[in-house]
């Protein structure tokens, strides 16, 4: 939703949720970046608790009361405050996103140069490469924990709950958005409003590993999406709303 709000927000919510408000019922929204951060990975339940049953269930009435309607004082109010915090959001993005290239730079020190080798040309992954791909991702995992700020009784308790939470979905996501920029020539610059935008796409990737699958037509996150339902099946966490398998 940020991405739908942040400029000229009426006209883009508009445009963009008018197809979705003629099947209201068929649209579950979910909880806040904040909530999934704090999942534990529980497997019980778990695509429940992403889910925000409150406005799940009134998005007919938004529809009707706000995107199907003509603008009024009202309205306007409503999608003037929607554009200033999706705007403070990807303004927090930005200040964030700054040192990425620096943590690729990094993390590409781990690879030996054979490793580099598959990784560039896409040489299948041996054994060692795949662990320490997955290694790097708990690493990664274990950072975001920290930098975000989330309190100890939410850390996953086993190794199953950790594959099942959204941290670590969206540190695998970006060990994959890793090995992409080493395979597409380790880029050492790229435009921080492009990269704001890769981080938004890996956070969505990330989430829809839980469920049936992400449609879009950018290929970066159709394809780490893919690599990373793929990886989470081999690994047997919870995919696919619980019904596993990698499709």
């Amino acid at each position: 939703m940020v991405e739908v709000h942040k400029k000229a927000a009426a006209f883009q919510a508009r445009q963009l949720l008018k197809i979705l408000c003629r099947h209201p019922r068929q649209v579950i929204i979910l909880r806040s970046t904040f909530d999934l951060y704090r999942d534990r990975g529980d497997s019980k339940g778990l695509v429940n608790r992403l889910i925000e049953p409150k406005q799940t269930g009134s998005f007919g009435d938004y529809c009707r009361s706000v995107i199907d309607v003509p603008d009024d004082e009202h309205a306007d109010a409503h999608f003037s405050l929607m554009e200033e915090q999706s705007r403070a959001q990807v303004a927090d993005l930005r200040a964030s996103v700054g040192n990425i290239l620096n943590l690729f730079e990094h993390c590409a020190r781990i690879f030996e140069r054979g490793e580099l080798d598959r990784l560039r040309k896409r040489i299948p992954y041996s054994e060692a490469l795949q662990r320490k791909l997955i290694h790097l991702s708990m690493d990664i995992h274990k950072v975001l924990l920290r930098s975000l700020n989330i309190e100890e009784r939410f850390y996953p308790k086993t190794m199953p709950c950790a594959l099942n939470t959204f941290v670590f979905r969206y540190a695998l996501c970006v060990v994959i958005f890793l090995t992409r920029w080493i395979r597409h020539g380790e880029a050492k610059e790229i435009r921080q409003e492009r990269l704001v935008n890769h981080v938004m796409d890996l956070k969505t990737a990330a989430v829809a590993t839980f469920f049936d699958g992400l449609k879009t037509h950018d290929e970066m996150p159709k394809d780490v999406h893919l690599e990373a339902k793929y990886v989470l099946s081999a690994i047997g966490a919870y995919t696919n709303c619980g019904k596993g398998g990698w499709r």
